[in-house]
């Protein structure tokens, strides 16, 4: 024989034994027993079996058949995980941009002030415009009481400019309520930003200060272990701050505290973000600003900021007594 007919016959004869290889199928019988049968019942779909070879491995495992109910309610699983999938992406998507458009708190400032100044503008061109209707108003009424007091009928052309003129004040204090809405959403659109862009300085600023922490003076970190000692912790940061930031605190949320810029060489602004680490752990990261100068400067890496890092650490992590 060949060494071709010998390689041709030794795989008809794995083929062979393949075909004859026998499944069998374990499952639970109806008294919640373990069973393995070599054919498979009814009863086995609804509740699922495994597949198991001759030598006993299992080579398939195949579910229940789900109730109505139960592929309602799994549906309804796989749609809140696939929102809460897309909810991530676009937060992701969002994070990104931030970063891009950027690059300091101010530059978020400033856009705001932008996007809100051509609102506020309209706002007082139309409250300007309603005074001036106010007075109209109020002399063609002083007008029509006038010809009420002689006993004469109001001309029909003051009557027809009072209505108009209210109704001229009425649209525009309908549209001061719409401009005066747009600026407080565009407010808390900012806010929301400016919170989240510290969060990412914050988060950004942990990887770089664990690799190499002399090329951040002014920035520290403290680490809480658990969910009580990180909320205590979290509470003593802001104390620490209102008491030690040279200006006052402009946002307060459970994850920053930031105070105003400081406007001279000898102020110091802090900035403190909480961010979550493994388990119930927070890390806590401070930041210190000085003035935009060279005295500034050097007060961020003087004597001054590093006992101010050195009195955080220890305020923060001090023990409930």
């Amino acid at each position: 024989m060949s060494f071709k007919h010998l390689l041709l016959f030794l795989g008809l004869i794995l083929v062979s034994s393949s075909v004859d290889a026998k499944n069998y199928y374990r499952f639970k019988d109806s008294n919640g027993r373990l069973v393995v049968k070599d054919y498979l019942p009814n009863s086995a779909l609804k509740s699922g079996y495994e597949v198991i070879n001759e030598s006993g491995r299992v080579v398939e495992k195949v579910a229940p058949i789900m109730t109505k109910e139960e592929k309602i309610a799994e549906e309804l699983r796989q749609e809140k995980i696939a929102e809460q999938q897309e909810k991530e992406r676009r937060m992701r998507q969002h994070d990104r941009m931030l970063l891009r458009q950027y690059r300091t708190t101010d530059d978020i400032k400033r856009t705001e002030e932008n996007q809100m100044a051509s609102l506020k503008i309209n706002i007082s061109i139309l409250s300007s415009h309603n005074k001036s209707l106010e007075n109209k108003l109020s002399n063609l009424q002083s007008s029509a009481a006038n010809y009420e007091r002689k006993g004469q009928a109001i001309p029909k052309s003051i009557l027809t400019q009072i209505n108009a003129t209210k109704e001229q004040i009425q649209e525009n204090t309908n549209s001061i309520a719409r401009y005066e809405s747009q600026v407080e959403v565009i407010k808390e659109q900012f806010k929301n930003d400016l919170v989240r862009f510290k969060e990412l300085q914050a988060m950004r600023l942990i990887e770089q200060y664990a690799d190499n922490q002399r090329s951040f003076p002014t920035a520290t970190k403290v680490q809480c272990d658990s969910q009580k000692s990180c909320e205590r912790s979290w509470k003593l940061a802001q104390i620490f701050a209102h008491e030690n930031a040279s200006n006052k605190l402009e946002i307060v949320t459970d994850s920053l505290i930031i105070s105003s810029k400081p406007k001279s060489d000898e102020q110091l602004g802090l900035s403190i973000t909480r961010i979550p680490a493994d388990d119930d752990a927070m890390q806590i990261v401070l930041e210190v600003q000085c003035f935009d100068s060279e005295a500034g400067e050097k007060l961020c890496q003087g004597e001054k900021v590093s006992l101010l890092k050195s009195e955080f650490i220890q305020y923060i992590s001090q023990k409930s007594s």
